[in-house]
């Protein structure tokens, strides 16, 4: 009897470390070669996480409507004005892999962004033309080799980045961002978050690591001499 409960409670630590070591894997922020940000004077429009299965009303954590609503509206005007401007607008959605982390999200998310999930496109209420669309696996989606190819080709020194969880998501991609030297800007208007009082730490963290608290609308624009965005 003694060796059965032994080996269910070393099973279940087992189980709770590798637990553990997902979320950190999850949320751990990459590294990459330092951009020239002088040869890249560029700017690029990311979308983080704007897909129905976090933005639905329906969606087991919700953000408060009027929150969503807003959100949406002033990311709206960022692509709309990147749209006129040229300027890439880059879709950046989550979907996990793994079967034990897609089993953790049917658990306790109710399978929102999992890989049979029918939530995983971008919320319809988001207007005007995404020019790449990158689907992640991690947290920061800097982990993605194709963001980096994207943003080479564009010659973008400047990335504007919004969307959801302020907390997770968004500020795992910021950090990745401001490691490679990328210029960063974000808003309140335009980053969704559970938590505010989280955020408001958070927000003060990536100001301290060169992230800009506010957003030029007329700041993103391309030079005529980028290559034209490829529909992915």
């Amino acid at each position: 009897m003694w060796s059965g409960i032994l080996v269910a409670v070393l099973l279940l630590v087992a189980l709770v470390a590798y637990t553990l070591y997902g979320h950190r894997r999850h949320l751990a922020i990459s590294t990459g070669p330092k951009i020239d940000r002088a040869s890249r004077s560029n700017t690029a429009l990311l979308l983080i996480d704007l897909q129905d299965d976090f933005t639905s009303s329906t969606a087991k954590y919700t953000y408060p409507a009027e929150a969503l609503n807003n959100g949406i509206k002033a990311i709206n005007k960022l692509v709309e004005t990147a749209n006129a401007n040229g300027s890439p607008v880059i879709s950046i959605r989550q979907t996990f892999v793994g079967w034990y982390i897609n089993f953790l999200v049917k658990l306790l998310n109710e399978g929102r962004g999992s890989l049979t999930s029918k939530g995983l496109d971008i919320d319809a209420r988001i207007d005007g033309d995404i020019d790449h669309d990158i689907v992640k696996s991690r947290a920061d989606a800097f982990h993605e080799a194709e963001l980096d190819r994207v943003l080479d080709r564009h010659h973008i020194g400047k990335l504007i980045i919004v969307g959801l969880d302020g907390d997770f998501c968004v500020k795992a991609t910021m950090q990745a961002a401001l490691n490679r030297g990328y210029d960063v800007s974000f808003s309140d208007a335009t980053t969704l978050a559970h938590n505010q009082q989280n955020w408001r730490e958070t927000k003060s963290r990536l100001v301290a690591l060169g992230a800009k608290d506010g957003i030029d609308q007329t700041s993103h624009t391309t030079s005529a001499t980028t290559p034209q965005s490829e529909p992915a």
